[in-house]
């Protein structure tokens, strides 16, 4: 009898974790997604203000700042709940 674990009973809780690895980046993928996303939606809001010079925004710099974290988040967000990333459709 030989003293050595097999290959497979080694591989497979190397399996389950990296599974579960990638199950977690993915509803991490998707959570940062969703929140860009509803950020995108919400931020225009701010810009009735940024162009009043009201609330924080004085200086043309937040004005330009708001801009580019709105662009940043239509962009990190476009893919939110596609039909590819949402496993309860059927496609």
């Amino acid at each position: 009898m030989s003293s050595q674990t097999s290959p497979s009973s080694i591989r497979a809780p190397i399996q389950i974790g990296s599974s579960v690895s990638t199950a977690c980046w993915n509803k991490a993928i998707a959570g940062v997604r969703a929140a860009a996303f509803w950020a995108a939606v919400v931020l225009p809001l701010a810009y009735v203000p940024a162009a009043y010079g009201v609330m924080g925004f004085e200086g043309a710099w937040s004005a330009i700042a708001l801009i580019a974290v709105h662009m940043a988040c239509v962009v990190i967000g476009h893919e939110h709940n596609t039909p590819s990333n949402n496993p309860s459709t059927n496609a």
